[in-house]
């Protein structure tokens, strides 16, 4: 089992602190133990030294009195007073042992303070010379109480050290726990990611790293969710537009067949048939209807082309001129079917190409006029950058809305089959309202009419 980043901290901390306190406290306590025995032997040469005097005071004294006598029984008395305090002392003169109430082995150089075990017992030997050298002055002070205050100390940092690494442990324990909980947030939230719930976001709190690292994968993740729906929007769009071509290129199909099939059969009957001349003249008369139908699809197909892949020169348009002069055009057709063409254009300038916008508008005119019946009435105006198309012929239903703009989509399809109407023209008029950035809204309802917004967008 792999250790998470926190536990391996906790570990490494905890580590780390513990040699460090521990090999703090063994300094410390040798330290100490270092400066008590530097103590120690201080004290006892001090005492060692005033033993000295002492005795060779009390030598001067004893010779003057005593001229020629050996200073045994002044040796014996200084060993007994100061062997009642504990201190082992003895004399030599040169390599003899005069006195001496040692009771193990003992060896010191003259002049030098070591360290001995005497009857199991630390004691610190110390040596110099007296009585203008003549004699050798040892003296042994028990320090055992040293090494009992060391253990205690050991004991004590021990004892100290245990409880600091406990209570150390605990508390780094929970501090970890609590800091590295973001760490823990963002692997959660990385395999509810992992699981494809993208929208899964770090929580974010407080101005630590942590939180700056937590904001920066939520911004990541935005941008990943806003290129995933833009790659899911393009590939929609390319579907829809490869739907598209493929319902362009079998309604182009079927329209191109049936003018074909026409003219063909029209053409078969001329040859084949013997028949009338007048029946000869209206098989001609059908030929002509739908090869002028075959020459307007084309027509529509090239304009299209020629919008799609040239740049379109624009000006300064007076749109109301246009709407004007495409009314006065259209109204000897509308009068020959009934319907009046009420022409209410104020001058407005947008920036654009007239020849695409008499073509854009004489085909939503041309529309309105064929959707009315006998006695029906189209309007045109503009006004605030928009141009209106309004007539009160059928209407449309909202199903044939959604599809009016599409090619080759007839609301009629007989009455489009009987005027020669290829499905094309509006979906050109959505072309050419692209080119000029421009908007083009149809509001209807069967029965009533319908009205045909453009909105210029673009400013001058």
């Amino acid at each position: 089992m792999k250790m998470r980043f926190w536990q391996k901290t906790y570990i490494f901390t905890l580590v780390i602190f513990l040699i460090c306190l521990n090999v703090g406290i063994l300094s410390l306590t040798l330290y100490t133990y270092r400066k008590n025995i530097d103590a120690a032997e201080t004290a006892a040469a001090a005492e060692q030294y005033y033993i000295a005097m002492s005795f060779e005071r009390d030598y001067d004294v004893f010779t003057e009195s005593n001229p020629g006598t050996s200073p045994f029984l002044l040796m014996q008395s200084y060993g007994a007073h100061y062997g009642e305090k504990g201190l082992f002392i003895a004399f030599k003169e040169g390599t003899e042992e005069l006195y001496s109430n040692f009771r193990d082995a003992y060896s010191v150089e003259k002049g030098t303070l070591v360290h001995a075990d005497l009857e199991g017992k630390r004691h610190i030997l110390i040596s110099a010379l007296i009585c203008d050298g003549r004699y050798e002055l040892i003296i042994a002070k028990n320090v055992e109480s040293l090494d009992s205050e060391f253990r205690s100390l050991m004991t004590i940092y021990s004892v100290t050290a245990g409880i600091v690494s406990f209570v150390l442990a605990v508390v780094l324990y929970f501090v970890l726990k609590k800091l590295s909980r973001p760490l823990e947030t963002l692997r959660v939230t990385t395999e509810k990611i992992e699981t494809g719930d993208f929208s899964a976001r770090v929580e974010e709190q407080g101005n630590d790293e942590f939180t700056l690292v937590a904001k920066s994968f939520n911004l990541m993740l935005d941008k990943i969710n806003e290129q995933m729906k833009a790659l899911e929007r393009e590939a929609k769009t390319k579907m829809l537009e490869a739907e598209r071509k493929q319902m362009l290129v079998d309604n182009m199909a079927h329209e191109l067949r049936t003018p074909l099939t026409s003219i063909h059969g029209y053409a078969e009957y001329l040859e084949k048939a013997n028949t009338t001349e007048e029946r000869r003249l209206i098989a001609a008369k059908y030929i002509m209807s739908e090869s002028e139908r075959l020459q307007k699809i084309s027509e529509i197909l090239l304009d299209g082309a020629f919008i799609r892949e040239n740049e379109i020169e624009m000006a300064d348009i007076d749109l109301g001129v246009v709407l004007s002069d495409i009314a006065e055009k259209l109204r000897m057709r509308a009068g020959k079917a009934g319907v009046e063409i009420i022409c209410d254009a104020s001058p407005m300038t947008v920036k654009g190409n007239e020849t695409l916008l008499s073509m854009l508008f004489y085909n939503l005119t041309e529309n309105a006029i064929k959707a009315c019946s006998a006695g029906g009435k189209v309007k045109i105006s503009c006004s605030e950058r928009q141009a209106v198309i309004e007539d009160n012929g059928k209407g449309m239903t909202e199903e044939q809305l959604l599809h009016i703009t599409e090619p080759f989509y007839r609301t009629d399809k007989s009455r489009s089959r009987a005027e020669g109407g290829a499905g094309l023209g509006l979906a050109l008029c959505k072309q050419i309202v692209l080119t000029h950035k421009a908007e083009m809204r149809f509001e209807s309802e069967i029965g009533k009419g319908t009205k045909i917004i453009v909105t210029f967008t673009s400013r001058q």
